[in-house]
């Protein structure tokens, strides 16, 4: 049985959280969309980690509210696994909610 990697750890974590929130989640690993508008937490996960990047876009019902990029390089700790994502203040407090889980 493999270990689960720090950046699978925080994905998956970020992924649980915003479907807590509320939010619809789409799944795009930087060819193809392979999930759209999902609150299937499983369906969701099994989608990610296909290649070293996943763009998750969060929306409420129908409307777009932002994005947040994941990165897997193996290089690094994993803390880093968000490289970037909408500066608005519901997707702040769910990145810093998820962070603050992996706090050492």
């Amino acid at each position: 049985m493999s270990k689960t990697s720090p950046h699978q750890q925080i994905a998956k974590a970020l992924v649980n959280n915003a479907v807590n929130d509320g939010f619809l989640i789409s799944v795009n690993d930087g060819e193809d969309t392979i999930v759209n508008r999902s609150r299937n937490i499983a369906e969701i996960i099994k989608a990610m980690f296909r290649t070293d990047m996943d763009t998750l876009t969060l929306n409420v019902e129908e409307r777009r509210v932002g994005m947040i990029t994941l990165i897997y390089d193996k290089r690094r700790n994993g803390l880093d696994v968000i490289g970037n994502h909408t500066d608005i203040p519901h997707i702040n407090r769910l990145v810093e909610h998820t962070m603050k889980e992996f706090e050492r």
